[in-house]
C-alpha cells in the first residue's frame, strides 16, 4: 500500500474517472495501490460544493460511495433540493495544495477563533467527550480537523493537556509471564455452547447480530457490578446496575427485557450472545429461554478461558462506558437510575464508525424507534 504518500494529479484524475463510470470504491482503490478508506477520505475532503440547495441538511446519499452527486439521476433532472457536491480532479490538487500548506503553518486562526475553539474543546472534554465528539457536535462553529485540533493541544497551544484527554494515560502492562492454571468449575456443561460451536453457528447464520455480554467492575470492595449487553455491529449497548451479582439476577435482567418488549421482539433484537466464562452467566437455560412461554429465545456461546481477542470489538464500547464508570472508583454510589441515563447519554454520543451518527440512530434505522422506547420505558408524547 502507499497510504503514506500524497496523492498525485494523475491519480486524482483516476479518482474522478472511476467516479463518473460509477465504478466502485474497491475497484478505484486497487488500481491506485491504496486502502479504500484513504480514497474515501480523499473525496469527502476535497470535494466541491457546487450549489446550495433549499434543503438544510444534506442529501443521505452523500454519506456513501461515491460522496458525489455524479451520477444521480435527480440531479440532471431538477428533482433534487439538497445540496450538492462533484468530486474535480484539478480542484482537488487544488486543494490539496492549500491544505498542506496551511497545515505547516501553525495556527491559521484569528486570536477571538483561538479563543472560541479553546473554550469549545475544554468545555467538552470537561464533559469527557473525546475530540472527535466534539468536532462533530460542534461542526457548525468549528472548521478545522480532529487531527489539526489534536496537533494543536500535542504542541501546547490550547488550554487542554494531552493528560487531560481520555485515555492519553497508557494502561498498566500485564504480567503475561505468569502461568494461569484455569480452575473453572468443571460441573458445568457446556456442550454446544462453546466458542467452536458458536463459529460454526455463525457460518451458518453469517448474517445474524451478535450481543456481547460482560460485567464491568472497578474495586474489590463493591458490592455492585455494571451487566453490559452490546451491540458493536450498532455500537449500542444496554447497561443495568446489579446489586450483589449472581446468576438469578442475570437471568432476572433477560426476562425484565422479555416483559418490556415482548417474546417475539426479544427473538428478533438477541438472537445470539456471546460472552466470557464468568460464573454468573453459566445458568444457559435461564438466559436461553423465556420464563413466561418457555420457548427459546436466543442463543448463548462462550469464549475459551484467558482469549481476550475473541470478543475483540467490544473495547471501544467499553471505553466509552468507562468515562462514567472508570477503574478505581467505587460502582457502589450509583444507582439504576444513574446507570440508566448514563446509558442514554452514551446512544446519543455520534460515533466516528457510525460516520458521526449515534448508536440510537442506528439502532432505530434496524429496529425503529417503538423498540428502543419499550426499552428505556420511554413513553411517546402521543400517549401522554
Amino acid at each position: 500500500m502507499k497510504s503514506w504518500k500524497h496523492l498525485t494529479f494523475e491519480q486524482r484524475k483516476v479518482i474522478s474517472n472511476g467516479i463518473s463510470h460509477k465504478y466502485k470504491l474497491k475497484e478505484i482503490a486497487e488500481a491506485l495501490g491504496y486502502d479504500p478508506t484513504s480514497i474515501s477520505k480523499e473525496v469527502k475532503r476535497n470535494r466541491e460544493q457546487i450549489t446550495i440547495g433549499k434543503n438544510v441538511t444534506d442529501c443521505h446519499k452523500i454519506n456513501r460511495w461515491p460522496f458525489v452527486c455524479t451520477g444521480c439521476n435527480k440531479r440532471y433532472n431538477n428533482q433534487c433540493c439538497f445540496t450538492k457536491y462533484k468530486y474535480d480532479a484539478k480542484k482537488a490538487q487544488d486543494k490539496a495544495g492549500i491544505n498542506l500548506v496551511n497545515s505547516r503553518k501553525g495556527i491559521d486562526i484569528t486570536s477571538e477563533e483561538f479563543q472560541k475553539l479553546d473554550k469549545i474543546v475544554k468545555d467538552g472534554v470537561n464533559d469527557k467527550k473525546s475530540i472527535y465528539q466534539i468536532t462533530i457536535e460542534n461542526k457548525d462553529e468549528i472548521d478545522k480537523s480532529v487531527t489539526t485540533i489534536y496537533r494543536y493541544i500535542n504542541k501546547g497551544y490550547l488550554t487542554t493537556k494531552r493528560m487531560d484527554l481520555p485515555y492519553a494515560i497508557t494502561y498498566k502492562k500485564r504480567n503475561h509471564n505468569k502461568k494461569y492454571e484455569y480452575s473453572e468449575n468443571k460441573k458445568i456443561d457446556r456442550t454446544g455452547h462453546t466458542y467452536i460451536d458458536y463459529l460454526a453457528y455463525i457460518h451458518k447464520h453469517p448474517r445474524i447480530y451478535v450481543w456481547q455480554l460482560d460485567f464491568l467492575g472497578s474495586i474489590k470492595t463493591d458490592n455492585n457490578n455494571i451487566l453490559s449487553l452490546i451491540l458493536p455491529d450498532l455500537q449500542f449497548c444496554l447497561l443495568d446496575l446489579i446489586k450483589n451479582p449472581n446468576q438469578e439476577k442475570v437471568v432476572e435482567f433477560f426476562d425484565e427485557l422479555e416483559e418490556k418488549i415482548g417474546i417475539d421482539a426479544f427473538k428478533e433484537l438477541i438472537p445470539v450472545i456471546l460472552t466470557d466464562r464468568d460464573p454468573n452467566f453459566t445458568d444457559i437455560e435461564g438466559i436461553c429461554f423465556s420464563k413466561i412461554t418457555g420457548e427459546e429465545r436466543c442463543k448463548l456461546f462462550f469464549c475459551d478461558p484467558y482469549v481476550s481477542n475473541q470478543k475483540p470489538h467490544v473495547e471501544n464500547i467499553n471505553k466509552q462506558i468507562r468515562k462514567f464508570f472508570p477503574k478505581g472508583k467505587s460502582i457502589d454510589k450509583h444507582t439504576k437510575e444513574s446507570v440508566k441515563s448514563h446509558n442514554i447519554t452514551l446512544l446519543n454520543t455520534p460515533i466516528k464508525s457510525l460516520d458521526g451518527n449515534t448508536p440510537k440512530d442506528a439502532f432505530i434505522t434496524v429496529y425503529g424507534e417503538d423498540l428502543y422506547n419499550k426499552i428505556f420505558d420511554i413513553v411517546n408524547d402521543e400517549r401522554k
